[in-house]
């Protein structure tokens, strides 16, 4: 009786549908697009910035450069990803990527 009674559970490692709806009222394919567009600035901004000095060396802020344009790329595709194809890996994966990103702004701020 118990375990009949009961409904169907859902596969380990899917969203249910209101999440998926909660999830989808962001607008992570745009969010996505949008921070790809902010990472592709950002190289060509600071390119433009380094190349005002005669010398570039790979000095410290050209390593910051690479690290935040390379974390807004993952972070956008990512996003861009989840929107497209909703599951516990890539919304979780998402999550995870925007905390650390978060942790090492605060460490260069």
């Amino acid at each position: 009786m118990g375990i009949e009674s009961q409904g169907p559970t859902r596969p380990a490692g899917s969203l249910m549908p209101k999440q998926v709806k909660t999830f989808q009222k962001v607008e992570p394919k745009a969010l996505g697009s949008i921070q790809i567009i902010i990472a592709v600035l950002c190289l060509c901004l600071s390119i433009t910035i380094l190349q005002l000095y005669e010398e570039v060396h790979f000095s410290p802020d050209v390593i910051v450069v690479v690290v935040i344009v390379v974390q807004l790329l993952v972070s956008g595709s990512i996003l861009i990803h989840a929107g497209r194809f909703p599951s516990l890996f890539w919304v979780s994966t998402n999550c995870e990527c925007l905390m650390l990103m978060h942790n090492q702004y605060k460490l260069v701020l």
